[in-house]
C-alpha cells in the first residue's frame, strides 16, 4: 500500500527565522513545516524543509557544499524540535 501525505499545523520553530544552533548557511531555508506520512496504521513525522539552492546538477549555481550546509541546518532544527522527527524532506522553494 503506498504512504500518503497530510499537512499537518505549521509550527512556530519552523517558520523562516534563524534559530540559536543554525549553521551560516541556514539562511537558505525559506521555511518549513511537518507533514505526516501515513503507511497503514503507521504514522511518521516529516520535517519538510523549502530551500532556494539549486538542487540539481544541472541547475546554474548548484554547489554540492552548500546543500550539505543545508541538510546539516536541516538536521539542527529536527534536533531542535520538540517532538519526535521520522524525517526530513528538503525541497525547492515554490514561488
Amino acid at each position: 500500500m503506498p504512504a500518503s501525505n497530510g499537512k499537518s499545523a505549521r509550527d512556530p520553530f519552523c517558520r523562516a527565522r534563524a534559530m540559536e544552533n543554525d549553521p551560516p548557511d541556514a539562511s537558505h531555508i525559506v521555511r518549513c513545516w511537518f507533514e505526516w506520512q501515513i503507511d497503514g496504521l503507521a504514522r511518521k513525522v516529516i520535517l519538510v524543509v523549502e530551500t532556494d539552492l539549486p538542487m540539481q546538477p544541472d541547475e546554474n549555481g548548484y554547489e554540492v557544499i552548500a546543500l550539505d550546509h543545508l541538510r546539516a541546518a536541516a538536521i539542527a532544527r529536527s534536533r531542535a524540535s520538540p517532538g519526535a522527527i521520522d524525517g526530513i524532506r528538503i525541497v525547492p522553494v515554490r514561488y
